[in-house]
């Protein structure tokens, strides 16, 4: 009897330790990635602004985007929401924004479906990485534990950075040279 009070006893400390949770593990960051990074001429996808263009002029009518003369008087900025899709025109692109259609033209501003990408061992993005669901990253780009994510809050023309790292905490924090 004793031998089989021993087992039910040793199953259960067993079966306690599996179930009661360990330490608290590090914050898993997911961002959402893009399944290309191109446009497509069926689809719309979320797009991004980037290059120092921070205004983009919309119109209403394809031939006034093709020869970029304003229709709409709307201009939006890179902090808007937007998506976009290609026309049979390489430089004209058709635009939705707040439930409405519009085109742009190439010239004007040049848009992307990330707004992060690697270079080398480290991220770039236009938004911090605590800000996860404005993050897009570009295909086939991962994030991990020991990369630095730089934040470019000033422009390609004239970059400026915060460097962030992923601390123990699982919280991304900024990083301060020595």
């Amino acid at each position: 009897m004793t031998i089989k009070k021993l087992l039910v006893a040793l199953t259960a400390a067993i079966t306690l330790l599996l179930v009661s949770p360990g330490q608290a593990s590090a914050k898993t960051w997911h961002y959402a990635v893009t399944p290309s990074n191109s446009f497509s001429t069926k689809t719309f996808a979320r797009a991004f602004m980037y290059g120092n263009h921070e205004f983009m002029e919309l119109y209403q009518a394809k031939r006034n985007a093709v020869h970029r003369t304003p229709d709409s008087g709307r201009t939006i900025s890179n902090r808007q929401v937007f998506y976009a899709r290609k026309t049979a025109n390489k430089h004209v692109y058709e635009i939705i924004y707040q439930k409405k259609y519009y085109y742009m033209n190439t010239y004007d501003t040049h848009l992307y479906r990330y707004n992060t990408w690697r270079s080398g061992h480290k991220l770039i993005s236009t938004v911090k990485p605590n800000q996860p669901k404005k993050v897009m990253l570009k295909a086939k780009t991962h994030v991990y534990r020991n990369q630095y994510w730089l934040y470019n809050y000033s422009g390609q023309n004239s970059p400026a950075y915060l460097r962030y790292r992923l601390a123990d905490s699982g919280k991304w924090v900024i990083h301060y040279e020595k």
